[in-house]
Formats: structure tokens, C-alpha cells, sequence
């Protein structure tokens, strides 16, 4: 990559200044994380992202721009749980140390890292979210294809997990087609 191309990505054109640089690559990062922080994990959508940050350590790298924030390390993680209670509440706290922790740098490459570990984790996630809930893959409801974004509130998914009426098996029914449809597209 030039520094023609880096400027190019930045959205930038010359002449320039460092700081009016640094401040662009720190919104571009700042946006992909709080993409990260802010929106139900949908790995197809979250590796667009992981691949925007590798484009923005590249333009870093090439216009010898240092980004904002300390270096973070990914936190330490809970198992995921041996029941259906578990698994739900230990992803939902993994989610929230990660998010936690990345919010202290702006560095796209630490950025990619906490990217990748959210879509891995959530992907580990909701297959054994799958595995758990198999019992209502056997009820007998149709139902219209789910965005991926529709993601089931934790709380109200635990208040489901826990009750036995139809509108709480329901809840757990649309949560695996929406899970079971992600899936699907990843392995495409």
C-alpha cells in the first residue's frame, strides 16, 4: 500500500496534515468499535468489520500514525457452561469483558483481535445454543425467516429458558431459527 492509497481509504486528499490523519484513522477505528459494542454479533457482519481494521493497521503502518489507546489484552473468559442457564449467562458476562476491556484503545490491531474472539465466541455459542434447545427444534411452528439482527433480549431468553408455556418455547424456537440461519450462511 502508498500513501496515496492510505489517504484514499481515510477518505482524505492532499495536501495534509498529521493531525487531520490521526484524527481520521481514530474515527474510522472508533466506529468499528463501537460497531463492536453496539450491535447484536453477527459474524458475517463482524468480520466485514475485522477486515476493515486490518485496512486501517495497514494505513496506520504506511502513514506512521500511532493510534489512540494503550495496548489491551483480552480478558479472561468463562466456560461456557454445561447447562442451558449457563451457557446463556457466561456468554452474555464473556460479551460484556470484552466489550469492557476494548473500550480502551482505538489500536485496529488490538481491535481486530476482540473482533475476532467475539465472532468465535459467538459462534461456539449459538451452536451450543443449538445443541441445548434441541428439544424445541420437534415443536411444530412455522415461522418466517428472522433478521439476524433480531436478536432475543438475554433477560427475556433466560425468563424463557426457565418457563414452560408456549409463548417461552416460542421465544426459544425463534432464537434457534435465527441462530440456525446464521450458521447456515457461515458455512456457505
Amino acid at each position: 500500500m502508498d500513501t496515496g492509497t492510505a489517504h484514499a481509504l481515510l477518505g482524505l486528499s492532499e495536501p495534509l496534515e498529521q493531525e487531520n490523519v490521526m484524527e481520521r484513522l481514530d474515527a474510522e477505528a472508533f466506529a468499528v468499535r463501537d460497531h463492536f459494542m453496539r450491535q447484536p454479533i453477527v459474524p458475517t457482519l463482524f468480520r466485514s468489520r475485522v477486515n476493515r481494521l486490518v485496512q486501517l493497521s495497514d494505513v496506520a503502518r504506511v502513514l506512521n500514525v500511532e493510534p489512540l489507546g494503550a495496548p489491551v489484552e483480552l480478558p479472561k473468559l468463562l466456560p461456557s457452561g454445561s447447562n442451558f442457564v449457563l451457557l446463556v449467562r457466561n456468554h452474555v458476562e464473556n460479551i460484556r469483558r470484552l466489550r469492557t476491556a476494548m473500550a480502551g484503545t482505538l489500536d485496529p490491531d488490538v481491535l481486530v483481535r476482540f473482533g475476532n474472539a467475539l465472532c468465535n465466541l459467538q459462534l461456539r455459542y449459538m451452536e451450543e445454543f443449538l445443541a441445548l434447545s434441541v428439544d424445541s427444534a420437534n415443536l411444530d411452528i412455522e415461522l418466517d425467516a428472522i433478521p439476524a439482527r433480531d436478536e432475543i433480549d438475554w433477560q427475556t431468553l433466560l425468563a424463557s429458558i426457565e418457563g414452560k408455556t408456549e409463548e417461552a418455547q416460542l421465544i426459544i424456537v425463534k432464537e434457534r431459527k435465527r441462530m440456525a440461519q446464521i450458521l447456515e450462511r457461515e458455512t456457505i
